[in-house]
């Protein structure tokens, strides 16, 4: 949900529960002033019958003088002064109906010893409908300015918020390895005004950095495949000298591995690091099938002397938007991996369909979790001279290319699926 968004429907919350709040209390409110009015006027009756029964020979009918139900009844024994005013439901015969009453009841005693009762019931329908038509009328009233400031706050604000999108907009196309500053827009707000300053200082420190990481990356690779390749060139040289005996060509043989190790190593990490600093931005179309096609040529001779039968099987001439070189990467790991993980006498099954490429490979048992194999230097127990970074790369290039790799392991078969669109 936007910020905006969450911040109007906040508003819009809040204001409705004080609205409901306040129509309540502002009803009560209204409803106890109605009632002390209709109160006075009902003690007002009271006294004016009260003075007639006490200078009168005789009771009128008050129901015609004051337009509503009212008994009075005169006692022949004095009457104890006691009295109450209450809401009652009592049958209306205009209505038809049950309908609320304020019912004011008296008792007492007349200057000439008499005692006497009055009841007065006055209706309250017409009250009860005036004070509903003010509290309707308010809340009609209420709901259009409360739409009113919804409105002109969401508009108010979506226009103040116009440089901190635009901020976000700015960051979203920067990529840290281009020349050029971030350039952020302009704005007269002081909060937002003040982030740009932050972004912009933290953006010159990350080029900054990346610039000095990037240097170190490729000044290391450089200068390390110079000591190894000399490294390997005099092993070699020493191991072709007659006079070694076994116990010398074993140490010697056990040096040569572990720096050609360590070059591959190199060589990897260097890869990974330029794929994740989006180093690679040149896209061509590249034919898949005559991709593949050239790899298993390049990979031949191994693929003969394990005795590997390879099948084929594509579909469509399938076209990958993408960077030759990532592209030449990607399936000579993939096609390597589904060699040096096979067994002798093998088989390797590609199958190129739109949307996927799919490899698959017999092999052993894996006992390492499957779902570690993307990870670096994360590599399966049955070939520990691997470096591990082999399907890490595949990995990285997927993601940089917007692919997916899926891995599985059905009846003997290592799967690996790449798909894209």
């Amino acid at each position: 949900m936007k910020l905006l968004t969450r911040t109007s429907l906040s508003y819009s919350l809040i204001s409705l529960v004080v609205f409901v709040v306040s129509s309540l209390m502002f009803f009560h409110l209204l409803n106890g002033i109605f009632k002390r009015q209709i109160d006075e006027n009902l003690y007002e009756e009271k006294l004016l019958i009260e003075q007639t029964i006490n200078f009168s020979d005789s009771v009128p009918d008050f129901r015609l003088i004051f337009g509503h139900m009212i008994d009075v009844t005169i006692l022949n024994a004095p009457q104890k002064r006691t009295g109450y005013i209450r809401d009652t439901l009592m049958y209306d015969n205009d209505l038809g109906t049950f309908a609320s009453f304020r019912h004011l009841f008296a008792e007492n005693t007349s200057f000439r010893k008499k005692g006497y009762t009055i009841n007065i019931y006055k209706p309250l329908m017409d009250s009860e409908k005036l004070i509903t038509e003010i509290v309707v009328s308010l809340a009609l009233v209420f709901i259009t300015l409360l739409l009113l400031l919804v409105l002109v706050n969401y508009f108010i604000t979506r226009r103040i918020w116009i440089p901190f999108y635009r901020t976000l907009h700015i960051l979203s196309k920067y990529e840290i390895n281009q020349s050029a500053p971030i350039a952020l827009a302009e704005t007269d707000i002081h909060e937002f005004k003040l982030l740009n300053q932050v972004l912009e200082k933290m953006s010159m420190k990350i080029r900054l950095d990346y610039s000095n990481l990037k240097e170190f990356n490729e000044n290391a690779a450089h200068e390390l495949q110079t000591p190894l390749a000399i490294i390997k060139s005099k092993l070699e040289l020493l191991i072709q000298k007659e006079n070694l005996d076994e116990n010398q060509l074993h140490l010697v043989s056990a040096i040569f591995e572990a720096t050609t190790r360590m070059s591959k190593l190199n060589q990897g990490l260097l890869l990974i690091s330029k794929i994740e600093n989006n180093q690679f931005h040149q896209n061509e179309k590249v034919n898949l099938p005559l991709l593949i096609d050239s790899t298993l040529e390049h990979f031949s001779e191994m693929i003969g002397h394990r005795k590997i039968t390879v099948s084929k099987e594509y579909q469509y001439p399938v076209m990958l938007d993408m960077n030759p070189s990532l592209g030449e990467i990607l399936i000579t790991n993939l096609v390597s991996n589904a060699i040096r993980h096979n067994v002798t006498n093998g088989r390797i099954n590609i199958r190129v369909q739109e949307g996927s490429l799919t490899i698959a490979n017999t092999g052993q048992i894996m006992k390492t979790n499957p779902h570690e194999l993307f990870q670096r230097f994360r590599k399966s127990e049955n070939n520990p001279g691997s470096v591990g970074l082999g399907l890490s790369i595949v990995q990285k290039i997927a993601n940089a290319c917007h692919m997916k790799v899926e891995y599985l392991h059905v009846d003997g078969w290592h799967t690996l699926i790449i798909s894209f669109s």
